[in-house]
């Protein structure tokens, strides 16, 4: 490659591979949401973690990194307890409750935002749907490379995805496929 190609290309290319791995492990798991006819469950914790985010980010001072991660997977695990305890208990549709759970918390950011972080620049649009394009302009030196910032994240989540799935293939294709066998030789389907 010569600089004049990467000086062209490079910014486009980096947006690209940015989109796949963050698409990639999304994917993965989103075909196993689909077959337990959970596919609403995605949107649903992509939205309902902006609380997570809110909290995280007014307690630390900052718009990224791993505390902010780690309160979005808070909310998130959360959102799904709360979604499977509203369907078992209050005998509604998965859909119903995923669709109660997560207006009702993703409402909960928007105020906390309103309220709370209006001196940090942290708004909805930019937590839900983020700017891709701009991932090449933050980089960071790692191994000699200068490489985006995000990729810092992206590249441990992906391959923690791909190690979840080898580790438990088996047992997610038997839940999502045949639950009732699954309990029945010992598996939690549920969980």
């Amino acid at each position: 490659m010569t600089s004049g190609f990467w000086s062209e290309w490079g910014t486009p290319i980096l947006t690209v591979l940015a989109g796949i791995l963050s698409s990639l492990p999304c994917t993965w798991l989103g075909c196993f949401l689909m077959l337990r006819r959970l596919s609403l469950m995605g949107d649903a914790i992509s939205h309902a973690v902006l609380p997570g985010v809110v909290v995280a980010a007014l307690a630390t001072g900052q718009l990224f990194g791993w505390p902010v991660f780690a309160g979005a997977i808070a909310v998130g695990l959360i959102t799904a307890f709360l979604t499977r305890s509203l369907t078992q208990l209050g005998h509604v549709p998965d859909d119903a409750g995923m669709g109660v759970v997560f207006t009702s918390l993703f409402a909960l950011g928007v105020v906390l935002i309103s309220q709370y972080a209006s001196q940090i620049d942290l708004d909805p649009g930019c937590v839900l749907y983020g700017l891709i394009e701009f991932i090449p302009l933050d980089t960071v030196t790692w191994g000699g490379w200068e490489i985006p910032r995000a990729f810092l994240s992206l590249i441990p989540c992906l391959l923690l995805t791909a190690l979840f799935l080898t580790l438990f293939w088996k047992e997610l294709v038997l839940s999502s496929f045949d639950p009732e066998l699954a309990t029945a030789i010992g598996y939690s389907a549920e969980f």
